[in-house]
């Protein structure tokens, strides 16, 4: 049921029921001034329904009757007062029954929850509340046979002592408790319970009428199902529970009663209580059920021998099929714990044709070691059908480094440059200078546009500059080829150095989940994200096939590329192609087929120009020494100045990558097609896209009748080509030689054994970080960072004071008093 539905479910009318104008006299017991306005509107309505005893709380006194001077409530939805434990609610059967009988000494009840009804009910009328005081058992069976309730001002406040909280006293609450006597005593007798002790004597002030409902014995509007569901529904869009209070409230006038932020948060604290110890299962059936619904869904769990929960990992069938197209290049990043039980979220992140990010998978970890990252790079492949990245960015992380070169072998391996640079601020005290001669002699060796002169320039520095074997940056230099910027040039990242899309895919997740987030509502608040992100996705494809690029320029690679990429990659290109109207070009060398141009800016110096290779003997090759298209898969100004002057009419089919034009997740670029051979075996990648294929099909086109028709009558041929092929053959299939058609998804459960397996919640992970209070000595880096600016003095120069609250004010006057005698 949606939100707006329970809100026409809660919407709850009143009016008043005509009455008859009677003479009656009327008798004010107390005279006291803060009730004297509410016993005149008793009196008022006492006098239109014709009663003649009204005393000093507003109740009707007619011969040990009890009746509340209230307009009758005509109920919209009888269900929105059903209670949990049965029975009507005291105020439905108030506004039924004229009068509310007052308990007896042996009155006999069916069952002790009746008592309580009809005891509670008195309360209601009468102005106080109740609570289950306590129970008494049988020696023999041990079944309770007494019950004591008690009104809720019973007992006195024990006083505890003076709190400090950080230096600060804590103010006393005020009490509540305040020692009253009314109770009544219930005992069980031949099946029934029977009321064996009463007393209505209070020794505080009854509750007014108005305010009767904030009673907690009362107010049971929020503890209604229909509450309680609402309220649930209102906490998966992560809104507060003052929210959700004023929200419920607005839809009722308050006679039904009111639901506190306090009750609501006591709700969700109580769900998430019940949940405990079975969270585990939850999420396993969560990704059963999602399973059911999408055949083509994975996931995967790892459990200990005792069975207790420790890391999963899942993918859907639309993140799967995004992964066939952009797998050139993925972010793996395990800093985000926002969870109940602080289990490190791993998100895959990739890039799309719009140049956003994009979500391939999730996993949950216990731990950050060698052998849970191996683990989950593993199912990565299972998922994937044994396709690795072609290069992936990362932390600098040893356990995560080690396991990629484990299982990713073939893969190129990036260090985030944002965590490098960190590192190298807090290690390298002469880089927090921008201006000193070892940060400009740094960034000239970091910049540099290839290998040799990386490793000559890594040579002058570390002799000018004594950098020894044991120094910070001489074990980074080792590994190089993981963060240098010369090891990179010619692989494709997407234009990405650091695991920033990682990170700001987290800060996504950050309005659905919080750190009381449980595990299944975790999965929830996922499901949800990745819903909204897939819509933003969703928009550029609407924006970039419905619309018309618009030129800047005349050229025509420019019209090319405004009906090839998509919205946000042609404005790359674009500029791009405009600002290389404002490069010139020098001719170095031309050797047969090879030529040679120094392009750049014509305003730039020309030992910041770039180095441009036209090769003319194998299909028109273009490189460049900034190595735009290598790492981005988009041409630089450099080489457009270079088809201008050959006045190239078209793009090269293999400088126009099909990842960034707006058909791209519309086909599989050719990795069907193009096989090596004819009679090799077909891998669990290759299949995996003919079924994609023919599920954009089925879903696409297919959906006509005539296009049904020829895809079955396809199928049909292929079956009895394939069927005539075996008996010419003579070869008959064993059961266990069929092979899986379909997605291969592994677990480490059967669905049917789901209620076999005991899963245990796992403990709150102790993952890698700083503890609250570090032990370790702060660098001046990490100081400057976290403490304050402190505040000039402009009299005396000091810091933390301003100058009208300086101590030394008066010593400054002296001495500048002296210097102008002197």
């Amino acid at each position: 049921m949606s939100v707006h539905s329970y809100f026409s479910l809660l919407s709850i009318t009143r009016k008043m029921e005509p009455t008859s104008s009677q003479p009656c006299g009327s008798r004010i017991e107390d005279n006291d001034r803060t009730q004297s306005a509410f016993v005149d509107n008793a009196f008022s309505q006492a006098s239109r329904l014709g009663i003649e005893e009204v005393d000093a709380h507003g109740l009707i006194v007619v011969d040990d009757e009890v009746n509340l001077v209230e307009d009758n409530i005509e109920w919209a939805d009888t269900d929105i007062n059903d209670e949990d434990e049965g029975g009507s609610t005291p105020n439905k059967a108030i506004s039924e029954n004229s009068s509310v009988k007052k308990p007896f000494v042996n009155q006999v009840f069916d069952d002790w929850m009746s008592a309580f009804e009809f005891y509670n009910s008195y309360a209601l009328a009468t102005g106080f509340g109740l609570r289950k005081s306590s129970t008494n058992s049988s020696k023999k069976t041990n079944a309770v046979n007494s019950r004591k309730f008690v009104c809720d001002r019973e007992g006195v406040k024990k006083y505890k002592g003076k709190k400090v909280d950080d230096g600060k006293e804590k103010r006393e609450r005020r009490a509540v408790r305040l020692d009253c006597k009314a109770k009544m005593i219930i005992k069980l007798r031949d099946e029934k319970w029977v009321v064996t002790t009463f007393d209505d004597i209070h020794s505080h002030i009854l509750t007014s009428p108005l305010k009767r409902q904030m009673h907690r014995s009362h107010n049971r509007f929020s503890k209604s199902e229909s509450v309680k569901t609402l309220i649930d529904c209102l906490d998966e869009t992560q809104m507060p529970a003052a929210r959700i209070a004023k929200a419920i409230n607005s839809t009722n006038d308050g006679i039904s009663g009111v639901v506190t932020p306090d009750q609501v948060a006591s709700h969700l604290r109580k769900k998430r209580v019940n949940n405990i110890g079975q969270e585990a299962v939850l999420v396993a059936n969560h990704l059963q059920n999602k399973r059911s619904e999408d055949p083509n869904f994975f996931f995967s769990m790892e459990l200990d021998t005792d069975g207790t929960f420790r890391s999963m990992f899942w993918a859907d069938a639309r993140a799967r099929d995004a992964y066939i197209t952009f797998s050139d290049v993925i972010v793996f990043d395990v800093t985000y714990k926002t969870n109940r039980l602080s289990l490190p979220f791993a998100p895959f992140t990739g890039v799309n044709h719009h140049r956003q990010s994009t979500l391939f998978g999730c996993a949950l970890l216990a731990d950050e070691t060698e052998e849970t990252f191996s683990w989950l790079f593993e199912q990565w492949l299972t998922c994937m059908h044994g396709k690795a990245p072609d290069a992936i960015i990362t932390d600098m992380d040893p356990a995560m480094k080690n396991a990629i070169g484990r299982v990713f072998p073939d893969t190129h391996h990036r260090f985030c440059s944002w965590h490098i640079h960190r590192h190298l601020l807090e290690h390298v005290a002469e880089m927090r200078d921008s201006t000193s001669k070892f940060c400009l002699d740094y960034n000239r060796w970091y910049f540099s546009k290839n290998i040799e002169d990386c490793e000559q320039l890594w040579e002058d520095l570390v002799c000018n500059y004594e950098i020894g074997d044991s120094d910070w940056l001489s074990r980074m230099w080792e590994q190089r080829e993981h963060w240098v910027p010369a090891y990179w040039r010619n692989t494709f990242t997407a234009g990405m150095t650091s695991s920033q899309r990682s990170e700001s895919m987290n800060a996504f997740f950050d309005g659905y989940v919080n750190s009381k987030t449980s595990l299944h509502e975790f999965l929830d608040a996922c499901d949800r994200a990745l819903v909204q992100r897939r819509k933003t996705e969703a928009e550029e494809d609407f924006k970039s096939k419905y619309s018309k690029a618009s030129m800047k320029t005349n050229s025509p690679l420019e019209e090319e590329a405004g009906i090839f990429y998509t919205r946000n990659m042609f404005n790359i290109f674009q500029d791009e192609l405009r600002d290389s109207s404002g490069c010139w070009h020098d001719q170095l060398s031309k050797d047969g087929a090879v030529e040679e141009y120094l392009v750049g800016l014509r305003n730039d110096v020309k030992s910041r120009w770039c180095r441009v290779f036209y090769y003319d003997s194998d299909g028109m090759t273009f490189k460049c020494d900034c190595a735009k298209f290598e790492r981005e898969g988009i041409l630089c100004k450099h080489i457009f100045r270079i088809m201008d002057m050959k006045q190239l009419k078209k793009v090269p089919d293999h400088y126009m990558l099909k990842r960034w034009s707006i058909q791209a997740m519309y086909q599989v670029g050719g990795t069907i097609s193009t096989r090596p051979q004819v009679g090799s075996s077909v891998n669990p990648f290759e299949r995996w896209c003919l079924i994609s294929r023919w599920q954009r099909l089925v879903d696409g086109p297919g959906r006509d009748e005539k296009v049904f028709k020829r895809m079955t009558e396809f199928c049909d041929i292929l079956f009895a080509e394939e069927e005539q092929k075996q008996k010419e053959n003579e070869v008959t299939l064993e059961a266990s030689e069929i092979p899986i058609v379909g997605s291969e998804v592994y677990s480490n459960f059967a669905v049917s054994q789901i209620a076999e397996i005991t899963i245990r919640d796992p403990p709150v992970a102790k993952t890698k970080g700083r503890p609250k209070n570090p032990t370790r000595l702060k660098s001046g880096l990490e100081t400057s960072i976290s403490e304050p600016k402190k505040r000039t003095c402009q009299s005396c120069g000091g810091k933390g004071h301003y100058k009208s609250t300086c101590k030394n004010k008066s010593q400054v006057l002296l001495i500048g008093a002296a210097s102008v005698l002197l």
